[in-house]
């Protein structure tokens, strides 16, 4: 085999280098040129996102814009038209105003409300406690003295009224407590007496028409043991019989105050001949 010329070959490896090189940098290129495409198409959809960014926000400052030039024009309007009209702040102070004056009425009522079932509590269990008592007027005074025989006094007055005069059936055992009320004086003091039942307590009280015919005790009188409210009702009943008495040309009647505490009544009575 001929030797081969050292330049022809120096030439070949040359050749072949150089399209070995031009081939690698062909396939180089269309891959940076392909990565670049999708770089390109990247940078193209940001740009596009945030240019439409930029046009919201723009609309959006545009907006806000024209809303705050209405309001101002809104107000302005209204202080043109009226510029002696309460400022804002005003209109929301009064209507906090009004409100709270709303609330404290509610309150108001409610505390009334409590207070009214408050009394109604109470005058129940008055009446409650008073239901056995009878109250006697005009009843003589034991003079000073020893406390057993003040009691012991008034104790035999009652017993005597109840069993001899009013002709109720009762012992000494059914005077559960007795006392005077209120201070010393010149005319003698209410004499109030707790009853063993309520039963007793009304025939007591049924049994009273009887003093017009007793001499001795004539001038006493039996009441019931009221309440305030009670003794308030028991007042306007009697200055309204008074009326109808004085109104009644027949003069054939007389009007009196009939009944228990909370169920008195006027009761047109024909007088005795």
């Amino acid at each position: 085999m001929a030797a081969v010329d050292s330049s022809v070959l120096d030439a070949m490896i040359q050749k072949a280098v150089t399209a070995a090189v031009t081939a690698a940098t062909n396939v180089l290129h269309e891959e940076v040129k392909k990565t670049f495409d999708k770089l390109s198409d990247r940078v193209e959809t940001l740009e596009n996102v945030v240019a439409g960014s930029k046009q919201q926000v723009s609309s959006l400052q545009q907006e806000v814009s024209a809303m705050a030039l209405i309001i101002e024009d809104l107000r302005n309007e209204v202080n043109n038209k009226n510029p002696g009209a309460p400022m804002w702040s005003e209109i929301v102070h009064k209507a906090v105003e009004t409100k709270f004056e709303e609330v404290t009425v509610e309150l108001s009522q409610v505390e009334k409300s409590i207070e009214e079932s408050k009394n109604r509590a109470l005058e129940m269990k008055y009446r409650e406690d008073k239901r056995n008592n009878i109250v006697l007027f005009k009843v003589p005074e034991c003079p000073p003295g020893n406390f057993d025989q003040i009691i012991k006094h008034d104790t035999d007055f009652c017993m005597k009224l109840c069993c001899d005069i009013l002709e109720v059936d009762m012992a000494r055992e059914d005077i559960k407590s007795i006392y005077r009320v209120g201070k010393r004086g010149s005319t003698p003091r209410p004499l109030l007496v707790h009853l063993s039942g309520p039963l007793l307590k009304n025939r007591v009280m049924q049994s009273t028409y009887k003093l017009r015919d007793a001499v001795d005790f004539k001038d006493v009188v039996v009441s019931h043991d009221m309440t305030k409210q009670e003794r308030e009702q028991c007042k306007q009943l009697v200055a309204e019989a008074k009326i109808r008495e004085a109104n009644d040309d027949s003069g054939e009647f007389i009007y009196r105050v009939r009944g228990p505490p909370g169920e008195m009544r006027i009761q047109k009575i024909k007088k005795r001949v």
